[in-house]
């Protein structure tokens, strides 16, 4: 038995998908490499981890693909060959939504190296006889830049991979299970492998990575009645003292019995599987473990692994009345080092009950943090949509004995959430990775939803935890930013509001973001400037991830004192050296963006008019990291951020995008780019807007704030059914300049949107 463990490599320019080309001018090309997610997505990683930046083909813009070591790759959608849509994350993270024409995704993740698996629980009792692992080890999918999972099939015929196999397979499961031999013989009737049809560099085999592995365990798996479970039972098990000396988490017992042999230590082991009823259905998911010490002199060592001491069923209860919609535990296990011996998620949709078995006390060598993950939805009679969302772990070291969960309100942020769409009733999915400070990657289900729509949701947990969420709108994937829980607080968020525009973002303030993960977007390290956008950012800062991509052109250049720095298309970012004396600069981006699924802010202009000076200060937090002048990133030494401002729009429009005829508004705040510890205020901002796409322009009365100004105009009975075209042009008190040009930014209705 081996489980593949992924070394990380070198990657050259032409592996990221990526064709080196000269500038028509001086500088360097960048774009921006995709997060998420840890879709990764996530997820996400924080939203300014992007690879550092790389040139892309003439023509059409298309990201490239980013490496393969588990720093740097983009979030990234595969399909599993049962069917599950994952989404990674550079971080580890992971979305899983059903395979279609299914309502549930219950399914199991082990965390090995820098490899993330995604297992369905219909696959478990197969995985390592019939279903070879390395099917659902979802990063190796990404670094082959695979979407679906190719297969090599012997022994007989099986449906294609995806829904079809899911399907097949599900129905196998369950005709055995009813049967009480699952996992036995063949799939479908014949089939005695199934293997990936691709290959990746740098595996080996894990598990029995040391020579010394001649001490017999022999395991014993009980079911939920005390006896030997019958058929295929999968189990994990791990060396506590190293887990480089011996670490598998695809064994498995047959007829609940199996015989491995180990180098001596101590010991844990895990297993999780479902039992089911009469019919073959999932009845409930348990989880037990054991720790064991296998001596120097042990000529065989005894273990059980028994389900039927997992009696405490996790639960919670919420202050409103609410359903369970899906749970996720994470059981990590760490080494005496501190290293993961045993890294699992379980994760089941709808009211699916979980058991676990309780510990008998702390354990005694390594670490062991166990936590919990709900999302919640309202009861279908309740008179506004609500949901919660909720973290919480167990004191370190073991297994609470109660797994029951109360939360009161006080411990819970309210989000009054409202999802726009300029497309109506707009299919979407949402999700909400929620992580403690332990933990490197999280897991949480998609759930689909039609757009515009609003919720009140309530997100809460344990001391130190942060969320990020994750939207899928048509093809596109958008992330948060890390958010910090604001226990007793309410916040409003919009997701989607136009209008969407390129941008910067930056991490929001109390969040925890991994260490060397945060790249500055509008940074000067010495003498070499750097701006690096988001192609598509919304009014509170929610940004696309860059695979997949809508943008179908761009085009940027810097200028100075009437030179031409830089002139580019098909990027995102430029890295250009420039005198370290006093002087004005302009960057310019211009971008196309085509998407069925969208009917605004596919076309914007933006310019900032800034001054800059050589950098010997830093102005960034340090554990950020800015691009030097050999075009790399590094430490944040000697690194400031640029003065760009930044608009943070509130449009009067509805969630669908529409104004009605007569009075209409408009409220934009400036920033400054993400880093900027002071700057000066603006002073000075007209807002403009057209009928006719930008041929006349009516300038609206504006009010001045304290960085926010408030404009105000009135649309004509006759520009009813019209898309309106908006341009911004805002001044500080240091001269700096933003102009941005933003067509299509909403349309007027005849009446007022929903």
């Amino acid at each position: 038995m081996w489980h593949p463990r992924i070394r990380r490599t070198a990657v050259s320019e032409r592996e990221r998908g990526a064709v080196r080309r000269r500038p028509r001018e001086g500088g360097r090309l960048a774009t921006t490499g995709g997060v998420v997610l840890g879709l990764a997505l996530t997820l996400a990683p924080a939203p300014g981890a992007l690879a550092a930046p790389v040139p892309v083909p003439a023509g059409t813009y298309h990201p490239p693909t980013m490496p393969a070591t588990a720093d740097d790759r983009p979030s990234h959608t595969v399909t599993l060959v049962t069917g599950e849509r994952v989404t990674l994350g550079a971080d580890a993270g992971v979305v899983v939504a059903p395979r279609r024409g299914a309502s549930a995704a219950n399914y199991v993740t082990e965390r090995l190296d820098n490899d993330v698996y995604v297992i369905p629980l219909t696959a478990l009792p197969y995985l390592g006889t019939v279903l070879d692992p390395a099917l659902f080890d979802v990063s190796a999918l990404v670094r082959a830049g695979l979407t679906a999972t190719p297969v090599r099939v012997e022994g007989g015929t099986a449906p294609a991979p995806g829904p079809a196999f899911g399907a097949a397979l599900a129905h196998q499961t369950a005709a055995q299970a009813a049967a009480k031999r699952v996992g036995d013989g063949p799939l479908f009737g014949g089939v005695t492998s199934v293997r990936p049809a691709f290959t990746t560099a740098g595996t080996e085999a894990a598990g029995h990575r040391e020579a010394t592995a001649d001490r017999s365990v022999r395991v014993t798996v009980l079911g939920p009645d005390g006896t030997p479970r019958p058929g295929a039972t999968p189990f994990s098990l791990a060396d506590v003292d190293d887990a480089g000396s011996y670490q598998n988490p695809a064994l498995t017992a047959t007829d609940g019995h199996a015989e491995v042999d180990v180098p001596a230590g101590h010991y844990s082991a895990l297993v999780a599987v479902p039992d089911y009823d009469g019919a073959g259905d999932p009845a409930d998911v348990r989880l037990a473990t054991a720790e064991f010490t296998v001596p120097d002199d042990a000529t065989g060592t005894d273990v059980v692994l028994d389900l039927s001491k997992a009696t405490e069923q996790v639960t919670f209860a919420t202050p409103k009345p609410s359903r369970q919609a899906q749970l996720i535990l994470h059981y990590l296990r760490q080494d005496a080092t501190g290293e993961p011996a045993l890294n699992h998620g379980l994760g089941v949709t709808g009211d699916l009950p979980v058991y676990v078995q309780p510990s008998a006390g702390p354990v005694r060598v390594g670490n062991l943090h166990f936590n919990a993950y709900t999302h919640r939805d309202a009861p279908a009679d309740a008179t506004e949509p609500y949901s919660y969302d909720l973290k919480l772990d167990d004191p370190p070291g073991a297994i609470a004995p109660d797994q029951h969960h109360k939360v009161t309100a006080h411990r819970l942020t309210t989000v009054r959430t409202r999802y726009h769409s300029d497309r109506p009733d707009r299919a979407e999915e949402v999700a909400r990775l929620m992580s403690l400070p332990y933990e490197q990657g999280s897991d949480a289900l998609s759930e689909p939803f039609h757009a515009p729509m609003r919720r009140v949701e309530y997100v809460g947990g344990s001391p130190g935890a942060t969320y990020q969420d994750w939207l899928k709108a048509g093809d596109l994937r958008f992330i948060s930013t890390p958010q910090p829980l604001l226990p007793g607080r309410t916040i409003p968020v919009d997701w989607l509001r136009g209008p969407l525009v390129p941008g910067l973002t930056a991490p929001a303030r109390g969040a925890t973001v991994p260490h060397d993960t945060w790249y500055c977007q509008a940074c000067r390290k010495g003498d070499t400037l750097a701006v690096v956008l988001h192609t598509t950012t919304d009014s509170d800062g929610h940004y696309a991830l860059s695979v997949p991509s809508d943008v179908t052109a761009t085009h940027m250049t810097v200028r100075s004192a009437g030179v031409t720095l830089y002139d580019q298309d098909d990027v995102v970012g430029a890295v250009v050296t420039v005198p370290p004396e006093p002087a004005s600069y302009t960057v310019a981006y211009d971008q196309t963006r085509l998407n069925p699924a969208f009917h605004q802010s596919l076309t914007t202009h933006t310019e900032w008019s800034f001054s800059s000076a050589h950098s010997g200060d830093r102005t960034v937090p340090d554990d950020w990291s800015c691009v030097a002048d050999d075009g790399q990133y590094g430490d944040s030494a000697a690194c400031s951020a640029l003065p760009l401002i930044t608009p943070h729009y509130r449009l009067g429009a509805a969630p669908d995008g529409t104004s009605a005829t007569g009075d209409d508004h408009l409220a934009v705040t400036f920033g400054r780019a993400p880093g900027t510890t002071t700057g000066a205020a603006v002073t000075q901002a007209k807002v403009e807007i057209s009928y006719d796409g930008g041929s006349f322009w009516t300038k609206a009365t504006t009010t001045r704030g304290k960085d926010t100004f408030a404009a105000r105009w009135t649309n004509p009975d006759t520009s009813a059914g019209k898309d309106v075209t908006l341009r911004i042009t805002a001044t500080d008190a240091a001269g700096d300049r933003l102009v941005q040009t933003v067509v299509n930014a909403f349309t007027v209705a005849g009446q007022t949107g929903v």
